[in-house]
């Protein structure tokens, strides 16, 4: 495999010793860093099966393409479909996400992570932004614990040449062409991929970024993403009959998952 181009003297950790592990919400999301998941060979885990209003699983599509680029599954995989995620925000019924909490501490523990990716909290999905709180509360109890781990946040919406201090690699010609060969293979993400190219040109995607995540807290009650104005044009349509919103549903499960953050399990993590 051709070396990509790092513009930094990080290169030191972009490999599989270096104990790389991703938190993601969702199937598919592993696209985004492809080439990253080909250095690294991290162990993946996703919370949950990308059905969407569907009902069709894409975990399936995301195993096959880990095998091939050389990662692994974690034992937590898809165990939530996407309505039982959207209902358990909706009724703020924290038990789902923080029945996940110690299988993934668990799992980190034993395969000795130092380093976690987690998805970036963009406001455009709601499972996405408590993927990544719950993220951080794993990393914040294994660090309680006494463990060393470096903690990355993922853009999923934004350009794929984020800004602030992280990790990014340039695609050389042969790692751009099997992630867009891996793109054109995963089907069930056929329209995402071609709006993310309309948006961007695909040779944006020949960076791939993690940004080092800071301890900055989470966002104020008030605040509107994007989800709550897409969630009020479906209730006017009728496909809704409500709205989830930030600051009355997804923020309380959000500081569920924080305090969960310091009360730390004897014997969680091992040493």
């Amino acid at each position: 495999m051709s070396p990509a181009f790092i513009p930094d003297d990080s290169s030191g950790v972009l490999h599989p010793e270096a104990g790389w592990f991703f938190i993601l919400a969702h199937p598919g999301h592993e696209l985004r860093l492809h080439h990253f998941v080909e250095r690294v060979a991290p162990t993946v885990a996703v919370l949950t099966d990308g059905s969407g209003s569907t009902g069709v699983s894409r975990a399936d599509d995301t195993r096959a393409l880990l095998r091939t680029a050389g990662a692994h599954a974690a034992t937590v995989f898809a165990p939530l479909a996407d309505r039982e995620a959207y209902r358990t925000l909706m009724t703020s019924d924290a038990q789902p996400f923080l029945d996940l909490i110690d299988p993934l501490a668990d799992a980190i523990g034993r395969g000795g992570a130092r380093h976690v990716v987690v998805d970036a909290e963009e406001g455009f999905n709601p499972v996405h932004d408590v993927c990544h709180w719950l993220g951080r509360t794993i990393v914040s109890r294994a660090r309680l614990e006494g463990r060393t781990i470096d903690l990355f946040e993922l853009d999923l919406v934004a350009h794929p040449d984020g800004s602030g201090d992280g990790l990014r690699l340039v695609l050389d010609e042969a790692a751009f062409e099997r992630k867009l060969f891996a793109a054109r293979r995963y089907t069930a993400l056929a329209a995402e991929a071609a709006a993310a190219f309309d948006r961007y040109g695909c040779d944006a995607f020949r960076t791939e970024f993690v940004r080092r995540l800071d301890d900055r807290p989470p966002r104020e009650a008030s605040w509107k993403p994007h989800y709550e104005e897409v969630g009020e044009e479906r209730v006017k349509s009728g496909r809704y009959p409500s709205v989830l919103r930030y600051g009355a549903h997804v923020r309380p499960m959000i500081e569920v998952l924080i305090g969960r953050a310091e009360t730390p399990r004897a014997g969680l993590i091992e040493h």
